[in-house]
């Protein structure tokens, strides 16, 4: 059992309660990007700092991703830079939405996909 429970740990698919850094893998963007919402702070935010390009993917219902061009809703998160299969960056990340900023949340256990811990 022991063996089984290291093997679980070393995979990230089990985690004490210690919070761990997230891995940056971009698993979370991938499947969740699609299917987010602008808080009122973020559009506030994004417009006091110029950003149209983030605005501009923001439909009329606070909805975010969707393509600036024909209003259909991004499959994932069009900020997500895949660096390798396992590694991916935010290239927003100093200005994402709080909802990104928040995840993972308590409905998640603050657990992200791959199920690490994070504070």
């Amino acid at each position: 059992m022991t063996t089984l429970l290291a093997w679980l740990r070393k995979k990230h698919i089990l985690r004490g309660s210690e919070p761990v850094q997230c891995l940056g893998c971009g698993q979370c963007c991938e499947a969740f990007g699609g299917h987010l919402r602008a808080s009122k702070a973020d559009l506030s935010r994004w417009q006091e700092l110029g950003r149209t390009d983030l605005l501009a993917r923001v439909n009329r219902l606070g909805w975010i991703w969707v393509d600036p061009e024909n209003g259909q809703p991004e499959n994932h998160c069009p900020f997500l830079q895949r660096v390798n299969d396992k590694t991916a960056h935010c290239s927003i990340h100093e200005v994402k939405p709080d909802m990104c900023r928040d995840y993972p949340t308590l409905a998640h256990e603050k657990r992200c996909l791959r199920g690490v811990f994070l504070h």
